[in-house]
């Protein structure tokens, strides 16, 4: 009997409790929604390759060459070189120089399940173009033609790069993010619940005073949490850097200065930890699937719209440009600009958050 009166008044409990009812029943429906629809990879995308053929039209790696070009699987550049600044300029996925029997690849490997399909697919046009040109050969030619040799480079890691490697700049981004948005977040609830908020906002502090001053305290501790994570991808687990490593910690940085004032945001609408921790997913699970966890030039045009929205995308955006591509202020001063206009707006959001808790 006392079990079952246990049960019903848990029950009942939660019959009022809206939020948990949705994070129960709703959230993981919406999850998977959205894992439908960023998973839906258009038949039609294409490799973006850069093609710079120095051989004359008499010899298979030209007829290789040609395949490519008529490929509805490459999207054809022509390009003198194979240089970092013609693959970044032109956002090439690779770069080949065909001359005479040889095919020179160079892949940017910003994404290492791209460069694994393109090597693929490069060796089946070899293998194509050998048979094509064997069946133009006189059949009284007795010297055996040698196939073309492939030589392979890389932009970024080398052909060992594994997934880890290759993640890295997502999932450092996005713990520095979750991480100083969850410590934030709950010590700001702990206190409006144990009243210390309160007793600030009757005192003639002003609101930006006090959202400048959680900034700055937490601020300090998320400088130290960044800048040791980064240093410890790099130098322990080997996280390699082709850029300035100034413009990584500051990427990251705005990062953790984004999630401290949505954290603080999203603690003045709760009124529990319990509260906080149920906006987590809406707050948390877009920002990591958006983030670049999965190809965001694949998603369906409205995702992408969404994508655009996450500051997240643009965080990842540039450490990619950075930590993958060797490119300085000028690719990244976008992303940089996008992510300090979202910190000023939650900054603001923040103060006018605090007015309403005032009058409360």
């Amino acid at each position: 009997m006392r079990i079952k009166s246990i049960v019903k008044r848990i029950l009942l409990q939660r019959r009022g409790d809206k939020r948990s009812l949705a994070l129960l029943f709703l959230a993981p429906l919406i999850i998977l929604t959205l894992l439908y629809f960023l998973l839906q990879v258009p038949s039609d995308v294409k490799f973006r390759l850069g093609l710079d053929n120095q051989t004359s039209q008499a010899t298979s790696t030209s007829m290789i060459a040609s395949q490519l070009e008529k490929s509805d699987k490459f999207d054809v550049i022509k390009v003198t070189d194979n240089s970092r600044q013609t693959v970044n300029d032109k956002s090439l996925d690779a770069v080949l120089v065909v001359k005479d029997n040889k095919l020179d690849v160079t892949y940017t490997n910003r994404d290492t399940g791209k460069t694994q399909q393109m090597f693929a697919l490069l060796s089946r046009y070899v293998q194509a173009g050998q048979e094509q040109k064997l069946t133009n050969v006189p059949t009284n030619r007795m010297t055996p033609l040698s196939p073309p040799t492939i030589e392979q480079h890389y932009l970024y890691g080398d052909s060992s790069t594994n997934l880890f490697k290759n993640l890295a700049p997502i999932l450092v981004v996005f713990f520095v993010f979750f991480f100083v948005f969850l410590i934030s977040g709950i010590s700001l609830v702990n206190e409006r619940t144990s009243g210390t908020l309160g007793r600030m906002l009757i005192t003639p502090i002003k609101r930006y005073e006090i959202v400048t001053g959680y900034s700055l305290s937490y601020g300090l501790l998320a400088v130290v949490q960044t800048i040791l994570v980064l240093l410890w991808t790099h130098f322990v687990l080997g996280m390699q850097i082709l850029g300035s490593f100034a413009w990584v910690i500051v990427i990251n940085l705005l990062i953790a200065l984004i999630a401290l004032l949505l954290g603080l945001l999203l603690s003045a609408l709760a009124k529990t930890e319990f509260q906080f921790v149920q906006l987590i997913p809406i707050a948390i699970v877009p920002q990591f699937f958006f983030s670049g966890l999965i190809n965001v030039d694949t998603m369906p045009a409205p995702m992408q719209w969404l994508a655009h929205l996450m500051p997240l995308y643009y965080g990842v955006d540039g450490l990619q440009r950075v930590i993958k591509q060797a490119q300085g202020f000028s690719a990244i001063s976008f992303d940089l600009l996008i992510l300090i206009l979202i910190a000023g707006l939650l900054y603001m959001l923040n103060v006018l958050a605090l007015k309403n808790l005032r009058r409360t």
